[in-house]
Order: structure tokens, then C-alpha cells, then sequence
């Protein structure tokens, strides 16, 4: 009698609780009504100034003033998913946003477009990563999304020599972490007779296999996504892929984060025809080459040098049009606009053959996963 009396409360007090999330939850609704309103009298003040709707400094203001709130219950990365899809359903109403990326549908590179633009979004999947640029360059999407380098696999030399193709300007970064689960139709690793994958996760799995899925038949396709799909029409099979794989195409996660590493990152960036703001926060890309003399590349860099100056990343590659010469790639610290960045770019520029400026954007956080 005591246990009955017992339960019936704790249902009272789950019904009030509940009533009181409705409760939010229509507070919730009615705020975010009144900030799409808002956001419709904003997107129409941008069109008669002549102003881009796509504002990536604007948009990480927004992100960086609410995750630096210290909130009980939502950690940083829960704002930032949240307000995520509430800064792209607002976009939304003031201009539709098309982006190309590296396909098929729920790749990584998918992944990465979701989590720079959100999913209020017209996505266009494409084959390579030329077309995203050539989409792009001919307006017919707004921004791409590309990956850059991988924390294990190192640069990715196709999108190095698009942007000097290309005239461009990189808007954002994003490191994601790159997670790696088993997928299938089946709900038992047990029934599981053949795995799916591209060559790359079976790689960045190997242990995980070795041990769990040892002697299996392993068959290598074109893409995480098209190992998806094939598990999907096969109940005993599985694949190797990333959680949006799985809501894509209606698999179980048998196993989550079977990678042998937890710490493989790779870096994409947005490309487009947007000149992005400085944040106080930011990142500028160039590329150069240099004239064939002794301390050539010492007298470009000395121009970031002595200016204190930060260089974070720094790649090169040969040029296709000229044989032993090679295109410098270059991250510094800071926004083309600073008076410092601005002055040592100049001055490089005056110490190089060519320089090239991709953009100035704002820094990428901690990876997503």
C-alpha cells in the first residue's frame, strides 16, 4: 500500500513537471516567433543597404557571447548546436543559402557543411571538389564546403591548388572530429557477415576489427556513404560510419567511436565570394610564390616576423605551370584588416613573385564531434 502511495506521487509530481516544460516549451515557440520577425526586418535593411546576408563575423559574435555564459544544465557545445540551427533557420527568412560540398549525402564533408551553415540550408552534394569551386565561382551556390588537411593524413593537396585556380575567399573553418561507428540494419554484432567500408575507416579502425570482427568479410567501396547504403539493403552486414550516416540511412549503432585514435581532426573550410569581418578572433590565408635567389622565403616571412606576427600553418606544393617552383600556402594570426597584418601582407607582397589573398576569417573552435 505504502509502494502505491509512493508511485502515485512521483506520477503527480512527473505530470506537473511536464506541464511546466509545456509550459516553456510555449514560451520557447513564441520567443523564437518573434526573433524570425525580427530577423525578416534585419534581412531587409541588408538588402536595401546592399549588405551580404551571409555574415560569418556577426554570427560568431552571437555564438561567442552565449556560450561564454556559465549555465548549469547546457554546457558550450549544446548552446552552439542549439543556436547553430536558430542563427540558419533565421538566415533562412531573410535568403535562402545554397552550399555544394564533397558528396554523396552524409559524408563527412556533410557533416561539416551542417555544422558551419546548419540545416535550414539547400545542400548540393557534388563529385569533386573542382565542382564545388566551380558552383561556387559561377553563383550557383553561394558557399562550399571543402576539407583542407587531416591531423593524420596531412594536407589535401586538390583544394591547396583550387584556390590558387580559383578566385575565391575562404569565410570559415571547422575542425571536426572524425568518429567512426558500426552501423547496420541487424541489432547484434553476432549476426554480422560482411562489413562495409572505404578504404580510409577500415584503416583508422584496424584494431577495433582485429578484435572484434575478426576474419570478417571486408569490401572496399567509393565512400562512407555508399557503405551505408549497401549495409542498409543487407540486414546481415554492417558499415563503417559517422552518426548522420546512420539517421540518413535508418541504421542501428551497434558500436560507437571505434576509431583507433580519438584524437583524428580533420579541418574544412567555406569558400565563397563573402568578405568576412574581423571578430577579434581570426584567421588570414595567403599563398605566394617567390623569385628564384638565395634567402628568398626568409625575406617574405621576415615581413611577418618582425611585425610579431603569428604563422600557424605554412604548406607547399609544386606549380603545375612551372617545373622545380613551388606555391607557398600560409595561415597567420589576425585579420587582413589589422594595421599590422595588413602592412606585412603588402610588404610580402613586394618580396614575392605572386601573392595571392584567400581570405580572412574567423579562428575555428574546439572540434566538433
Amino acid at each position: 500500500m505504502k509502494q502505491e502511495e509512493n508511485n502515485e506521487d512521483w506520477r503527480q509530481a512527473l505530470d506537473r513537471y511536464r506541464k511546466e516544460i509545456n509550459g516553456v516549451d510555449e514560451q520557447i515557440i513564441s520567443l523564437l516567433s518573434r526573433r524570425q520577425t525580427i530577423a525578416v526586418a534585419i534581412g531587409q535593411i541588408k538588402r536595401d543597404l546592399g549588405l551580404e546576408v551571409l555574415d560569418p563575423a556577426r554570427e560568431k559574435e552571437v555564438l561567442k557571447r552565449l556560450t561564454s555564459k556559465n549555465l548549469k544544465n547546457l554546457t558550450k557545445e549544446t548552446i552552439s548546436h542549439i543556436f547553430n540551427e536558430i542563427i540558419s533557420s533565421a538566415r533562412l527568412v531573410q535568403e535562402p543559402l545554397s552550399v555544394a560540398f564533397l558528396g554523396p549525402d552524409a559524408t563527412f564533408s556533410h557533416q561539416a557543411a551542417i555544422s558551419i551553415f546548419g540545416r535550414s540550408v539547400s545542400f548540393r552534394a557534388v563529385e569533386t571538389i573542382e565542382e564545388v569551386f566551380s558552383l561556387v565561382e559561377k553563383g550557383i551556390c553561394r558557399q562550399g564546403v571543402v576539407p583542407i588537411e587531416n591531423s593524420y593524413e596531412g594536407a589535401v593537396n586538390s583544394t591547396m591548388d583550387l584556390l590558387y585556380k580559383y578566385d575565391l575567399k575562404i569565410s570559415s573553418e571547422l575542425f571536426l572530429r572524425i568518429r567512426h561507428n558500426l552501423l547496420s540494419k541487424s541489432e547484434s554484432i553476432s549476426k554480422i557477415k560482411c562489413l562495409y567500408s572505404h578504404p580510409m575507416p577500415v584503416a583508422q579502425c584496424r584494431s577495433w576489427i582485429k578484435n572484434h570482427l575478426s576474419g570478417i568479410l571486408i569490401r572496399e567501396v567509393g565512400s562512407t556513404s555508399l557503405a551505408a547504403r549497401m549495409a542498409a539493403d543487407d540486414p546481415e552486414s554492417a558499415a563503417v560510419g559517422s552518426r548522420l550516416s546512420a539517421a540518413t540511412y535508418g541504421l542501428n549503432m551497434l558500436e560507437e567511436n571505434i576509431e583507433d585514435s580519438p584524437d583524428n581532426v580533420t579541418r574544412f573550410l567555406a569558400v565563397g565570394k563573402v568578405e568576412t569581418a574581423p571578430t577579434g578572433k581570426d584567421k588570414t590565408s595567403i599563398l605566394f610564390f617567390l623569385n628564384d635567389k638565395s634567402g628568398a622565403l626568409y625575406k617574405a616571412l621576415e615581413s611577418l616576423v618582425k611585425r610579431n606576427i603569428n604563422m600557424t600553418r605554412i604548406e607547399s606544393r609544386p606549380m603545375k605551370t612551372r617545373n622545380w617552383e613551388y606555391l607557398f600556402f600560409a595561415d597567420i594570426e589576425g585579420h587582413e584588416q589589422d594595421s599590422n597584418v595588413h602592412e606585412a601582407i603588402k610588404e610580402m607582397e613586394e618580396r614575392c613573385a605572386f601573392l595571392k589573398r584567400l581570405g580572412s576569417f574567423p579562428s575555428g573552435d574546439e572540434p566538433w564531434s
